[in-house]
């Protein structure tokens, strides 16, 4: 049976219609290829200054973008010293040398619908989301894991699969989509699709530690299309290995190409959850708040190991409720994205979740890159709350003064890893970072 799917998926026709929309497959921050034929290096040399935490250091930084045909990639790296020495955290094992990669992508023919790239995993979302969803795999940014992501389309099937780390040593998820009927001519039942999502943590824990699985069957389809504008309504049902389930209904308004502008998605999704149940559990904090990591709360005084002063509502003590989701992404490829979502959780539990996502470029002279993550939240107005211990926030500018001098800022609200717990969890801690650059672009 496997065999004979794989021969179908090979031999089937590509479904082009549709751009793919997969983990950073349009993520307009690395699109560095605006036209097929462009070939073009560029290296980056900056120097400035470095505020972790709150020790300031002199910092280089050695950057290159190249782009050809076949590939575009991002690589580089950061040196921190100061009065102290070193920040020992920029290369204190061999796993450094591979944080160089930003990303790397395979840019595949126009006639190939197919995504596959190398590099930190950046909001990625399975199926509808509802386990994984905004995961990244950056947030603890000294720790960070660069994975990989793929996915291939046909017109039966649809294979996505990705990773967290490349060494196999952490999260993978897969995804088989299943369009029956794709031969039909009515678009509400050539576009009516099955999807089996599943997801496993195969990070090194004690024997005792549960191991992180989940199942996650959904279905959709294109209910109406009036001109470039689809009206697609769906259905979800996930569960926990060992914990419990939940179902999820909800419906995108979407265009792939509205007025050969944009594109855009506006979701809204209702969920009903068991005990032991949180959708979306898989976010950007999975990292620093899963069954093998927790979130030390930076306001309690005490040893990494303390137990009084943990944020976050571990899987296991979910109390169940329900929960309205928001979304609205706006996209222009190459140039602009908003994405705004909010998940209001009904409930016992602070478990609402937040996301927002900007970026804009202007030609060739500044990009504005803005990411605010937060979990563990109430009601909506809590979204304009001081950022606390479940808060992940990116501002990045690159701003030509003058070719080919250049003004980079890096803010990030991460986390640091701070040792272990007594029942053998990792510890983080909120992290702030702020990084003033000056330099060249050289282009080659």
């Amino acid at each position: 049976m496997l065999l004979l799917a794989l021969l179908v998926l090979v031999a089937a026709p590509p479904l082009l219609a549709q751009p793919i929309r997969f983990g950073a497959a349009d993520d307009p921050r690395e699109r560095l290829q605006r036209v097929w034929w462009k070939r073009e290096q560029t290296l980056e040399l900056l120097g400035g200054f470095s505020l972790i935490g709150p020790q300031w250091r002199g910092a280089g930084q050695v950057s290159a973008d190249i782009v050809t045909r076949p590939v575009t990639s991002h690589l580089g790296a950061t040196f921190r010293a100061g009065y102290f020495g070193e920040y020992s955290p920029d290369l204190d094992e061999p796993y450094d040398i591979l944080r160089a990669v930003s990303f790397l992508r395979y840019n595949p023919p126009p006639d190939v619908a197919m995504h596959l790239r190398l590099g930190t995993i950046e909001r990625m979302r399975l199926g509808t989301g509802h386990v994984v969803n905004f995961f990244s795999s950056s947030v603890a940014w000294d720790e960070r894991t660069v994975g990989a992501e793929t996915m291939v389309r046909t017109a039966p099937l649809t294979v996505a699969a990705f990773t967290d780390n490349v060494t196999a040593d952490g999260l993978v998820a897969a995804r088989v989509g299943w369009r029956p009927v794709f031969w039909a001519a009515n678009p509400r039942w050539s576009t009516a699709t099955v999807g089996l999502n599943y997801v496993t943590d195969l990070a090194d824990r004690p024997d005792e530690m549960d191991r992180l699985t989940a199942y996650n069957i959904d279905a959709s389809f294109t209910a109406f299309r009036s001109g470039q504008i689809d009206f697609v309504p769906f259905a979800s049902v996930a569960w926990y290995e060992n914990h419990g389930s939940g179902i999820s209904f909800g419906a995108d308004l979407q265009s792939d190409n509205f007025i050969d502008l944009l594109s855009f998605r506006l979701r809204m999704a209702l969920y009903y959850n068991g005990d032991a149940f949180i959708p979306n559990y898989v976010n950007t904090f999975y990292t620093v708040n899963s069954p093998t990591a927790r979130t030390l709360d930076s306001d309690v005084t005490g040893a990494p190991n303390r137990e009084d002063g943990l944020v976050g509502i571990p899987l296991a003590e979910a109390g169940g409720g329900n929960d309205l989701l928001t979304e609205l992404r706006l996209l222009i490829i190459e140039r602009f994205e908003l994405w705004y979502s909010f998940r209001r959780h009904y409930g016992s539990q602070r478990l609402s979740e937040y996301h927002l996502h900007f970026f804009l470029r202007l030609y060739d002279r500044m990009r504005l890159n803005v990411t605010i993550d937060r979990y563990g939240l109430g009601g909506f107005f809590s979204t304009f709350s001081d950022l606390d211990d479940q808060s992940a926030l990116n501002f990045g500018l690159d701003y030509q003064l003058l070719p080919p001098l250049w003004l980079s800022v890096d803010a990030r609200y991460s986390f640091e890893r701070v040792g272990d717990g007594p029942d053998g969890t990792e510890r983080y801690l909120v992290q702030r970072r702020f990084e003033p650059f000056t330099g060249i672009h050289l282009r080659f």
